[in-house]
């Protein structure tokens, strides 16, 4: 895989996560709280609401166990992608 075909590759996962912390970060400036999901009431349903920053890592603990699949969905999908171009 050639330079080019990994930059944009990098660049096309890590430019939406850029533009969304620039928008907390706007968000943050402005109100002073911070959007976050508070609970999922149905399958394809996610309720943000604005709350203070010190209410995130609480709120994080109740969504870390339900993330857990997809972030272990990620780790191996970057494991493999590092074996298979990483040395070259």
């Amino acid at each position: 895989m050639g330079k080019a075909c990994k930059q944009g590759m990098m660049m096309g996962i890590f430019a939406p996560l850029i533009f969304l912390a620039a928008l907390v970060g706007w968000v943050y400036r402005y109100t002073k709280k911070v959007p976050f999901p508070i609970n999922r009431p149905a399958e394809g349903e996610l309720v943000i609401k604005l709350v203070d920053p010190q209410e995130v890592p609480i709120l994080w603990r109740q969504w870390k166990v339900d993330l857990e699949p997809l972030w272990a969905a990620w780790r191996a999908l970057g494991q493999e992608l590092k074996e298979r171009w990483g040395g070259r």
